[in-house]
């Protein structure tokens, strides 16, 4: 199973993505850009005000990324059917998403019983009020269809075989426990593995460690995702992609600038990590960052795969400070988990088919 550790080891993971810049790179940091400290209100949390802000640069001119932000937000990624036609919230409508959304980051385990508190947000500081949030006055994530809503999906799409994510291997039962369908290692999936655990494209918030580092020369742009761990690097001197037959765990990016706005393509993704089983082949993801206040970039992406989705949709996540460094987020599958879920779902086979035929199960050891 995934296990999660945090350790004050970040200054490898930046120190690791710094050998991959030229020796001119200076972090230009302006003290418009300074992280802000975590805060507990949204009002707070709100956009700093853009008067009399510049734009901080770095030395090669382009606008400054650089820092710790954050996608924590409690706006769902579509539209809910009661805001059907509308694209923001009232200032009171807003104030209750906040506090219910607070509510639920206290409140929640993440599908753990109270009584094990290894992944209590409470315990471990993983509430949003604790790790920072994104007010966001929304009604969806999504802003293409201006219905709020995902394009239908295709015929193609729809028969093809579900991609296995984190924990698919368990069929709840409803009562609290669950069967597992794990024939082959393949069944139990990335996540659990750890093999590749998140880190986009796109940027979207989960139910906890929702920061990203951004690191940026003009050369290259590193973002490293909070959950994970993981880097992705991408170009920014107008090299092409890898060749279609080069897969990787976050795609095959390549960034260049658009006035003061950053634009990645990514593909060449792989099948084991396809955002939401689409077809690794032909998906496409166009991510924008634009710095728009001292505490904000506005962060959209825009799907494109023709094989998936009968049309693109984009939506608009804002990203806001938060204080760094971040702690490692260490996953550690420990050589012995695949082997051992394994090895019970048999055994379980076994006892019910035992069962099955009026035998008794096997004594527990």
């Amino acid at each position: 199973m995934t296990n999660h550790l945090a350790l004050p080891s970040r200054a490898i993971q930046i120190g690791l993505a710094a050998v991959l810049f030229t020796p001119t790179f200076v972090a230009a940091q302006s003290p418009g850009g300074v992280s802000v400290a975590h805060t507990k209100t949204a009002k707070a949390n709100a956009p700093a005000s853009t008067k009399g802000w510049t734009m901080p640069r770095t030395p090669d001119g382009q606008p400054d990324l650089h820092g710790y932000w954050t996608s924590e937000s409690f706006t769902p990624l579509e539209r809910p059917a009661k805001y059907a036609g509308r694209e923001f919230l009232t200032d009171e409508e807003a104030e209750a998403v906040q506090k219910a959304g607070l509510q639920r980051g206290y409140d929640r385990t993440y599908d753990d019983p109270v009584e094990e508190p290894v992944y209590d947000s409470t315990t471990f500081g993983l509430t949003p009020a604790l790790e920072g949030f994104a007010p966001n006055k929304r009604t969806s994530l999504i802003v293409d269809p201006p219905d709020g809503r995902m394009p239908p999906r295709t015929p193609e799409a729809m028969a093809r075989p579900r991609a296995i994510g984190d924990r698919d291997y368990i069929e709840p039962d409803g009562h609290g426990g669950g069967v597992v369908h794990a024939d082959t290692p393949k069944d139990i999936g990335v996540r659990t593995t750890c093999v590749s655990m998140s880190g986009g494209p796109p940027i979207l918030p989960g139910a906890y460690n929702n920061g990203v580092y951004i690191h940026q020369n003009a050369n290259y742009v590193v973002l490293q995702a909070e959950y994970g761990s993981e880097l992705r690097i991408i170009p920014l001197d107008g090299r092409p992609h890898a060749s279609a037959d080069i897969h990787r765990w976050h795609g095959d990016g390549r960034g260049h600038w658009e006035g003061d706005t950053l634009v990645v393509e990514t593909t060449n993704f792989r099948p084991e990590a396809t955002f939401r089983n689409a077809n690794p082949k032909t998906l496409k993801i166009t991510e924008r960052f634009k710095r728009v206040a001292p505490d904000q970039i506005e962060y959209g992406f825009t799907i494109d795969d023709p094989s998936t989705w009968t049309k693109p949709w984009t939506a608009i996540v804002p990203l806001h400070t938060i204080k760094g460094p971040f702690f490692e987020y260490a996953c550690s599958e420990s050589n012995m988990d695949v082997v051992n879920i394994m090895a019970g779902e048999r055994a379980s086979e076994k006892a019910r088919a035992e069962k099955a035929k009026g035998a008794s199960p096997p004594p527990k050891n």
